[in-house]
């Protein structure tokens, strides 16, 4: 049962409401916010309040929403127990994450059929963030460029394997390499149920694009990285990222996956609206440098770099806090315009921003309070006051 406790915050800086509040309260009732607004809260409202939590001016945003992490502290989504993933949720938390999607990668039909029962178990006993559902990232890739996936499990998509996935109930979004006409399907079916698609780990042309993108690809997997490059006379993913505008594009602003200023390129194509960013966090996450392992391949953990043996980057290390400091220095854009790209442009486009990604009454209470120097301070997820470093 979840705590019903109604808790106000007040004196804070309110990012993400419908009218940015410089100095104002918000009041939770369980798991909702009930109430927001400038200067001191009313009687009224103090009187309702259970608990009270002075923000100290500190900045009250919309808790950070990460659509691509496939683990963290010495555990991942595919291998992981019900335990350990349950330690993800609560590492998340300290980090300003409120809701994520599970990630997987490309691994056998019993491994990631598995990987759901386990995850399905967790869903609705999370300690920290809450799992919103599962991010297949994988097995339906290119192998030309799978990165650090493991090419031998990289397969076309079929009926028999891909539908056992999607009638979980819990795939909300899904990646594939649409070049691959036997992957066709599978988008126009995932679009029908109202699942997400990507374009990842992909060789298409600009033009491979422009087809993905009417069979129902809205989105492009971790943008600059496992896809060809940009090129004058031939556009590729990376052309048709920046120029469609049906496409908004995953981010990972750690400055080793994408140099700071492709990243001030890609807002200034794409504005903050289009921008989603993502952590693409392994195991490894919140682990001391140390060898590690990805789909039972090494990977040394180094200066905050996660690499195979060739030197092939094998995800990240990064939290979404970092992410957000990192995104922020590239860009020199304020919190103000750069808010929406750690939640809401999340939620819309996994179809949940009709309850989270926003301060607003009757949304989920999933807050992140920030000092001064965009680090957390406190996480409230559901209501609940899931970290506190006050």
């Amino acid at each position: 049962m979840k705590d019903q406790t109604s808790i106000l915050l007040i004196n804070a800086k309110i990012i993400g409401a419908q009218k940015q509040i410089d100095s104002g309260w918000l009041l939770m009732e369980g798991q909702h916010i009930h109430s927001i607004g400038s200067g001191d809260a009313p009687a009224s409202v103090e009187h309702t309040a259970v608990k009270t939590i002075n923000c100290h001016g500190g900045t009250l945003l919309p808790g950070f929403i990460d659509l691509h992490t496939h683990g963290a502290v010495g555990a991942d989504f595919v291998f992981g127990s019900s335990d350990e993933i349950k330690n993800i949720s609560t590492f998340f938390a300290r980090h300003g994450v409120t809701s994520f999607l599970a990630s997987t990668y490309a691994a056998s039909q019993t491994e990631i059929s598995t990987a759901i029962d386990t995850i399905r178990s967790v869903k609705g006993d999370e300690p920290g963030a809450r799992i919103l559902g599962i991010h297949l990232e994988g097995p339906w890739l290119n192998p030309l460029k799978a990165g650090a996936q493991s090419v031998s499990n990289i397969r076309k998509a079929t009926p028999a394997e891909a539908l056992v996935y999607l009638d979980s109930g819990l795939i909300k979004l899904v990646a594939i390499a649409p070049e691959i006409v036997e992957n066709h399907w599978l988008i126009k079916t995932c679009k029908e149920r109202n699942i997400t698609v990507a374009a990842g780990h992909t060789a298409a042309s600009y033009a491979e694009m422009q087809k993905a993108v009417q069979l129902g690809v809205t989105l492009v997997t971790h943008c600059f990285n496992a896809m060809g490059v940009l090129h004058h006379r031939e556009p590729g993913v990376v052309g048709a990222a920046l120029s469609l505008e049906e496409l908004r594009c995953e981010l990972i602003a750690d400055n080793i996956h994408v140099h700071p200023a492709v990243m001030n390129i890609l807002v200034k194509a794409k504005r903050p609206q289009d921008v989603i960013l993502i952590t693409d966090s392994i195991s490894a996450v919140g682990m001391p440098d140390g060898e590690y392992s990805l789909e039972g391949q090494p990977v040394t953990l180094a200066n905050g770099a996660a690499r195979l043996a060739d030197g092939t980057l094998a995800g990240s290390t990064l939290t979404m806090d970092a992410a957000l400091r990192n995104f922020a220095a590239a860009t020199r854009l304020p919190l103000e315009k750069i808010w929406i790209c750690l939640s809401l442009n999340a939620a819309k486009a996994i179809h949940v921003d009709d309850r989270k990604g926003r301060i607003a009454p009757n949304y989920d209470a999933d807050l992140v309070l920030l000092d001064s120097n965009l680090h957390v301070q406190l996480t409230v997820i559901e209501g609940q006051i899931c970290f506190d470093a006050r």
